[in-house]
Order: structure tokens, then C-alpha cells, then sequence
């Protein structure tokens, strides 16, 4: 993998950062963490006076992972799926599930994979909410929100799992189409319910595919105005992450694995489509890490795509042969010359030179068209059939 994403995430994954002003080092410092047989410590963090709560990623059950995830060699490899382990204990806890958008009104492979995931931990005990809310909107109003068909497929896969789900609460919460408003109004209901004083001390478990969560965190950290932590971070309240691993990357399938490259890729250049819309409007400072990340992902995007131009002119095919739609190809094309051409509007900023707000605009403008190209044609994902969710809940059913 190239230095720059390595370094990046190595350091992403190495320094757990916490939310709260102060950190208690002392706790810190007592947590073991035994890397060789994934066996975590939790330190004693149930006090309000206790700063040391983490509320930021705990990559380093990830760290290889993503490394693989974002690689552009050994497409038809797996990779170990990896949860986060525990929660941290406080007044309340709170289970929090970002639910992805439905196809054709049914539940996708993705975002099956986040329910099993949270069903899994409270199975085996190692997650213990006292709240899970559902967090999804639906686009058009006759349509069933992603928010209630994720919990009607959490309580199917537990119900035929023999789950205990007793002394659970749900919210669902499917006022609006983006997560951050949702989640807003996710505290303004607890608020309203136990007072500003108990949310404060809040933990919020959140849930979601592990390329999503990473792209939170980033944001977070660049460009705060812009992250949808931000409701969270006001209240005071505290957060970890739980990854559902992204099922595409590691596909046997080397088509659905290329595919599903591309997709953490384009989520990667979400990140700086976020940081120039926050220098737009807020003035947020745009970093050279981020125009670093562009220049990166680029790369590898091309990469990619000439794999797709070698594998598509050879006349001999093997069983690992891509298989890519030509509309697929077409918009790769056009989103990789639209995203250099981004790359060289934003090149004086590396210099530290001033950009014109309509050069800004017009580079904010294409990127969000090639983004949104990619996000909407090459998304591996598909509904989960009706044998699919018998096998889910027969799995986890026996899950140890």
C-alpha cells in the first residue's frame, strides 16, 4: 500500500482520541491490549468525573484491514472480519444504527451486515444498550424508511434467533433524509425524556460499515463545522464505534471486490468534497491532508481503471477476469477526469497560493457530480433475498 494511506491510517489507528477537554493518562496507560489473541481490557470509565472515555475509532482491530481494504492488488483475497469489542459503561447507553438506503424497498447485503453485527454482540454479551435507535429516512413518502425496515429485519433475525432483547428500548427516527438532522433529533427526543443533564452523560454506541464510520471519524477530525458528530459532541455525551465489516472488499468474486474497492475509494474522496464545502461556507481551513488524499486516491483510481482496460483487451479470460459493465466504465472514465481536474484547480493551495471562490466553486461543483456518478452506478450492493435472511438468522442463531 502506498506510504501516504498506510502512515495515515497507522496514525488514525495508534492514537485513540478522546472528545472530552482532559484525558485521565492514568487509565490510559492501565488499559491492555494483548494485539496477538484480540483480548481487550476495559478500564473502570463509569464516572462522569472520568475523562478518559474514548470517543473516537479503536482502529487497531481494523488497521490491516482497511490497509487491504483500500490496496489495489489481490482482488480475489479475504480478509478476517474484525468487530469492535465491549462498550463503555455510563448512565445510559445508547446503540445507535445508521441504516443504509433500501433497493427497490428491501434490505441490502450492507446494511444486513450491520444488524447481524450489533445482534452478535448482544448475543454474546459483549454489548449491553439500554436503547437502540434507528437512524434512516426515506426519499420519497410512499416508500418504507430505511430506519423501519432495519428494525423490522432486527427483530425477525432475533426472534428466530432466540435473542433476549428484554429491557430494550427502540427509537425509530426517520424525520429526515440525512443523518446528521437525524441524529439531532434523536437528542432532542432523549432530551426531552431525561433531561440535558442525564444525556451528558450519555455513551452512544454507533454502528455502521466500517469504510462509513472511518469517513465519519476523518471529517470529524478536519472539519468539524461539517462533522454530524457535532449534536454529540455538543451535549457533552461520549461515543465508540462498532465496524460492521463491509462485505464486497474481501467478495471471492474478483468483480464484486473490485467493485467494492471503488466504493471505499469514492468514500475516501468524500472526505475532502466535505472539507471544501466547509472552506465555502464557513471558512473552514482546507489541509494539505486532504489534498494529499486526493492526490492518492486519484492514483489509485487510475490503477484501477487500467486494469479494468487490461483485463478488457485480453483475449484470454480466467476465472478472475473483472466483468464490468460498460456504463460502469463510462462513468470511472469520466469521474477519474473530472477528479484530476479538481486535483489541478486545488494544486495552489499545496503552496499555500490563494484560490478564486469561483475556481473553488466550480472545483466543489465537479466533485460532487463525479461523486455522485460513482456513488449512484458502482455500488456492488443488492437486495437480500428471501433465502438470505432464513441463512442470516440460522447463522446467528449458532453464532459463538
Amino acid at each position: 500500500m502506498n506510504c501516504y494511506l498506510t502512515a495515515r491510517y497507522k496514525l488514525l489507528f495508534s492514537n485513540l482520541i478522546t472528545e472530552k477537554k482532559k484525558r485521565n493518562n492514568d487509565i490510559w496507560n492501565k488499559k491492555n491490549i494483548n494485539f496477538k489473541n484480540n483480548n481487550f481490557s476495559k478500564p473502570d470509565l463509569g464516572s462522569k468525573n472520568n475523562n478518559s472515555i474514548n470517543s473516537d475509532l479503536r482502529l487497531h482491530e481494523i488497521a490491516d484491514k482497511i490497509e487491504y481494504l483500500l490496496s489495489t492488488d489481490g482482488l480475489s483475497e479475504s480478509a478476517a472480519q474484525e468487530y469492535l469489542s465491549g462498550h463503555l459503561e455510563s448512565t445510559l447507553h445508547i446503540a445507535v444504527i445508521f441504516c443504509k438506503s433500501l433497493d427497490r424497498n428491501q434490505i441490502t447485503v450492507e446494511f444486513a451486515r450491520r444488524i447481524s453485527t450489533i445482534l452478535a454482540q448482544i448475543k454474546n454479551g459483549k454489548l449491553k444498550p439500554d436503547i437502540i435507535a434507528f437512524l434512516g429516512g426515506q426519499f420519497n413518502q410512499t416508500e418504507i424508511s430505511s430506519a423501519s425496515a432495519g428494525y423490522i429485519y432486527f427483530r425477525y433475525l432475533s426472534d428466530k434467533s432466540k435473542i433476549n432483547l428484554s429491557g430494550l428500548n427502540f427509537i425509530i427516527e426517520h424525520s429526515y433524509s440525512n443523518f446528521q438532522d437525524n441524529l439531532s433529533i434523536l437528542l432532542i427526543s432523549l432530551e426531552n425524556k431525561y433531561g440535558c443533564e442525564a444525556i451528558s452523560r450519555c455513551h452512544f454506541t454507533l454502528i455502521s460499515s466500517d469504510y462509513h464510520l472511518i469517513r465519519i471519524s476523518e471529517i470529524h477530525k478536519l472539519s468539524r463545522r461539517q462533522s454530524i458528530l457535532t449534536p454529540l459532541l455538543r451535549s457533552g455525551a461520549t461515543w465508540t464505534y462498532l465496524f460492521a465489516a463491509y462485505p464486497f472488499c474481501v467478495s471471492p468474486d474478483p468483480t464484486l471486490a473490485f467493485l467494492g474497492r471503488i466504493r471505499v475509494l469514492a468514500n475516501e474522496l468524500s472526505v475532502i468534497l466535505v472539507n471544501l464545502n466547509g472552506h465555502l461556507e464557513s471558512n473552514d481551513f482546507i489541509s494539505k491532508e486532504n489534498f494529499a488524499r486526493l492526490c492518492e486516491t486519484n492514483r489509485k483510481l487510475k490503477i484501477m481503471l487500467r486494469k479494468i482496460f487490461e483485463q478488457g483487451s485480453s483475449i484470454n479470460f480466467t476465472k478472475n477476469s473483472l466483468d464490468i459493465p460498460l456504463d460502469y466504465w463510462e462513468v470511472l472514465e469520466q469521474s477519474l477526469f473530472q477528479i484530476h481536474e479538481v486535483q489541478i484547480i486545488l494544486a495552489p493551495l499545496i503552496d499555500g497560493k490563494p484560490i478564486e471562490r469561483i475556481n473553488l466553486i466550480k472545483a466543489r461543483d465537479i466533485f460532487m457530480n463525479a461523486l455522485k456518478d460513482i456513488k449512484l452506478t458502482v455500488d456492488p450492493d443488492r437486495p437480500v433475498d428471501h433465502n438470505e435472511w432464513a441463512f442470516s438468522a440460522k447463522e446467528l442463531k449458532f453464532e459463538r
